[in-house]
């Protein structure tokens, strides 16, 4: 007897099986649309950071700086190449993908460039670059020796105001003189000294005359004869790149000082760079030679100590009484307490110059000097000027004194940072250009920073297998956007 087969019930299953069969597949393809969105991410990221690991070696290795050459060793910038190796990054991994992903094209959004707003990135990525390596109190003291030269630099004028008083004084004390001697009869004025002492304000404007790096460096010292080119980012129309300009603290400005100290040499500290010998000197006076940048240093520190050597004389006894006892000597027979009083200030003005040649003399010679003098840390003699003119005298050291390199940093901090950092670039450019691969690269064709837009496509895969959406499902298209960036 044959056994009769309900054939309701396969029906039925295939029903089910073909229900279940297309709801897998499409939950597949769900996934499998989801998995190419992540992969979407990984390969925009290996692609963005890519190109920005191709950063420019000598001026990593030379200056700490990381920077993309926009123009691969050319002098132009070439927004398309950079695109183009994105691109080439993501395809390279794209191939190795079981998801089938492919990269169709990569744009720049926007970048910025070292030599943005004057070098203002160059100098952010500076401050960075310090910015854990400097001890808090490092950074502070330093952080006021700088805002004290800022006011005192403020205050350089006056002192050469005291001087030319002083020299009004001795003037007006010569005219009395003449004038008594001229006339018949009594007068109120007295007969000058015989034998006065010597004039320290003469025997200083005497001294001036002879020129800063004379009074401070000895005449066997070779200078360096380095110039730089006139072909160089501050003296050309930079490019620009398309971010906002970045915001620098007084604290960044403080840390790019301190960047200066380790990566470009000075007069105090060579590095064997190639180009300019004194480079830190170069980036504060901005001068073609090296020794004119020396010289216009050497000037703002005379300058800076002498106001505040002027200051601290004030405050030591013996030496307003010697400045006194020597005004009296010099014009006392004027019996004018004014005159006295302005050839007396003037002593003190000369005095304190004469002792600020001494400090720099100490300071170029790698020592350190006391920010504020008291009357143990004063060198100069009024009795004993010669000594002072030989440059082979310098000031008393302090172990907890400032270095030429600390006034290096404050002179900087006085500077904007516009000059500043276009001045920088000039330095950094001439020390790449002498690498070979880099002889005509242009520093403003680096990128330190830029957004990248990555577009994709992809087929689906699963969703072939389920008869309702075969034929119908064109290919997925994916964009996504990656910032890459050395100075966030």
């Amino acid at each position: 007897m044959k056994r009769r087969v309900n054939g309701n019930v396969t029906v039925y299953m295939g029903m089910v099986t073909g229900i279940v069969m297309t709801l897998v597949f499409s939950l597949i393809e769900v996934a499998h649309w989801k998995a190419l969105g992540q992969e979407q991410d990984v390969l925009s990221q290996v692609g963005a950071e890519s190109v920005m690991v191709d950063y420019c070696r000598p001026l990593w290795d030379d200056y700490g700086i990381l920077a993309v050459d926009g123009g691969y060793g050319s002098a132009t910038f070439s927004q398309a190449a950079l695109e183009n190796r994105a691109l080439s990054y993501v395809e390279a991994n794209s191939h190795n993908s079981l998801l089938s992903l492919q990269g169709t094209g990569v744009s720049m959004k926007d970048y910025a460039l070292l030599s943005d707003y004057h070098g203002r990135a160059f100098l952010k990525e500076a401050a960075i670059a310090e910015l854990y390596g400097i001890p808090e109190q490092l950074l502070s003291q330093q952080e006021s020796y700088c805002n004290s030269v800022e006011s005192d630099a403020a205050s350089t004028g006056s002192v050469e105001d005291v001087l030319t008083n002083a020299q009004s004084s001795l003037d007006e004390a010569e005219e009395l003189q003449n004038s008594a001697s001229s006339e018949e009869g009594e007068t109120t004025v007295e007969e000058p000294p015989s034998d006065p002492p010597e004039n320290p304000i003469l025997k200083v404007q005497e001294w001036k005359a002879q020129g800063v790096l004379a009074q401070v460096l000895p005449s066997d010292v070779t200078l360096s004869g380095g110039v730089i080119s006139d072909d160089r980012p501050s003296m050309r129309t930079l490019q620009q790149g398309q971010q906002e300009a970045l915001a620098l603290s007084s604290r960044d400005r403080v840390l790019y000082g301190f960047y200066l100290q380790g990566h470009f040499q000075n007069y105090t500290h060579p590095m064997q760079h190639d180009g300019l010998a004194y480079e830190w000197e170069y980036v504060i006076n901005g001068k073609s030679g090296d020794e004119e940048n020396l010289k216009l240093t050497v000037e703002k520190l005379l300058a800076i100590r002498e106001v505040q050597n002027f200051v601290a004389i004030h405050r030591i006894s013996s030496c307003t009484a010697t400045a006194e006892a020597t005004a009296t000597a010099l014009v006392g027979f004027t019996g004018n307490p004014l005159i006295i009083n302005g050839v007396k200030e003037g002593i003190l003005a000369a005095w304190a110059y004469m002792e600020s040649v001494l400090d720099v003399r100490a300071l170029l010679s790698g020592k350190k000097v006391p920010f504020i003098k008291t009357a143990d840390d004063w060198t100069s003699d009024l009795a004993n000027l010669g000594a002072c003119f030989d440059v082979s005298t310098q000031a008393k050291e302090s172990k907890n004194g400032i270095s030429y390199e600390a006034y290096l940093i404050a002179l900087t901090y006085l500077e904007s940072t516009d000059t500043i950092g276009v001045r920088c670039l000039d330095v950094v450019e001439a020390a790449v250009q002498q690498n070979e691969g880099y002889g005509q690269c242009r520093i403003d064709n680096f990128v330190v920073q830029g957004t990248f837009l990555f577009s994709y496509e992809g087929r689906p895969t699963f969703a072939s297998m389920v008869p309702q959406l075969r034929g119908r499902m064109g290919r997925y298209t994916f964009s996504r956007e990656w910032e890459m960036s050395y100075i966030t």
